[in-house]
């Protein structure tokens, strides 16, 4: 085998490895944010506390959240269809909300920041989406009439 082949071989298989080291930071299903641990012994997971089929005939959904978990972070995730996201609106299960500005386009398999939920009791009960259409994307060989919106929590 020459030096020649050696090489070549080498910077074919680091062409095939490269892309999988570059892949997206998704989760173990493929769909939503991969667990981030931070130093030390605490470790912080995105746990995905409801989804929504968003049809753009309207421009406001609710999300109503499982279980009654303490959150301190939400993260909002499209998929199939890009979404122009004008607001949002988390309900407390102590009666309190609060507003979150997000006026932003989110693309399709996109997620927005790691948003930040104030006050000392954050059970989550609800999650309204204020939201526009972006117009119709191919998804599947054919346009896509809805979107799927995943809100993730930690």
């Amino acid at each position: 085998m020459s030096l020649k082949s050696t090489i070549a071989g080498a910077l074919l298989s680091l062409c095939l490895v490269s892309p999988a080291l570059a892949a997206p930071s998704f989760g173990p299903s493929g769909f939503g944010p991969r667990p981030i641990a931070y130093g030390g012994h605490r470790q912080s997971t995105w746990e995905l506390i409801g989804a929504r089929e968003v049809s753009f005939r309207a421009n406001r959904d609710t999300i109503f959240a499982r279980g009654n978990d303490r959150q301190r972070q939400i993260m909002i995730c499209v998929y199939r269809q890009p979404v122009r996201m004008l607001d949002v609106d988390v309900r407390f299960s102590n009666g309190g909300h609060q507003d979150l500005n997000v006026r932003n386009v989110i693309g399709e398999g996109q997620c927005t920041r790691a948003m930040d939920l104030r006050g000392h009791r954050r059970d989550i009960r609800s999650i309204t989406l204020n939201y526009k259409s972006i117009g119709g994307h191919r998804f599947g060989g054919r346009f896509a009439q809805t979107a799927l919106v995943k809100v993730f929590a930690r």
